[in-house]
């Protein structure tokens, strides 16, 4: 359990760095920080629900409301933290207007989160983390399993919109920007790779080269590697700089 908290607090933390910095650069972006009461957690721990370690640590931590994530493959994704998570059972297995239980939901699975109407889903008969999830809409729930884990599951959230087929598996996310800073010892290479990177006419290259710095590449390692290798090769002047997700993003 010590390695997984490890690995939910790292997580966890880039979530958190991720939102601090959209707030400084959105000073509007409607977020908000709280702390915990031992009440908002012993409601799930001493009530009917039976719920993994690696949730309820989960729910100790993730102190943010009033956030949506729109990465990934998402488009209003809402994780719940403690405070909200009953309400988040409204409407799915829960009929608050009728006070009754939703007869067609399954009994055990637990909403931890929902992207506009979409359900992701905790199976507690299982006693592990796998994240199941259906479209909703379609008259019956038909869930598959969305993420292995909840680790996955919460660092999808970091990665950006058609980047998920470039990521190896098992690697953790990082982001980097190359920028062309001269003509390097080669100008004739450096101008023949900016037009094949950028899609220019030789004029326009000619012209982009004359005026750096030149961003070329914002992007996940993977890319970022083999565009460094690329650059060695032709012996061209360029910067390398690791980047966050909100700058990715911008």
């Amino acid at each position: 359990m010590k390695d997984l908290e490890k690995k939910l607090d790292a997580v966890l933390q880039q979530m958190r760095d991720f939102i601090d910095e959209l707030q400084e650069r959105e000073s509007a972006y409607p977020m908000v920080f709280y702390h915990h009461s031992e009440e908002d957690i012993s409601q799930f721990v001493d009530g009917g629900w039976s719920l993994p370690a690696e949730y309820v640590y989960f729910l100790r931590h993730y102190v943010v409301e009033r956030v949506t994530w729109a990465t990934g493959d998402y488009i209003n994704l809402n994780i719940y933290g403690a405070r909200d998570l009953i309400r988040g059972q409204e409407g799915y297995n829960y009929n608050p207007v009728t006070d009754e239980m939703i007869e067609d939901w399954p009994h055990d699975y637990l909403v931890i989160a929902t992207d506009e109407g979409d359900p992701y889903c905790l199976d507690l008969s299982r006693g592990d983390t796998a994240v199941f999830t259906a479209p909703h809409g379609t008259g019956n729930w038909h869930f598959s399993m969305a993420y292995d884990n909840l680790i996955l599951f919460l660092e999808s959230v970091l990665i950006p919109p058609g980047l998920e087929e470039m990521l190896p598996e098992e690697s953790s996310v990082a982001y980097y920007e190359l920028t062309i800073t001269g003509e390097g010892k080669d100008k004739l290479k450096t101008l023949l790779l900016l037009k094949k990177l950028l899609s220019y006419d030789y004029s326009q290259a000619r012209k982009a080269l004359e005026q750096p710095p030149l961003v070329i590449y914002r992007g996940v390692e993977a890319g970022a590697l083999k565009l460094e290798a690329e650059l060695q090769a032709i012996r061209a002047d360029f910067q390398k700089r690791k980047i966050s997700l909100a700058e990715f993003i911008e």
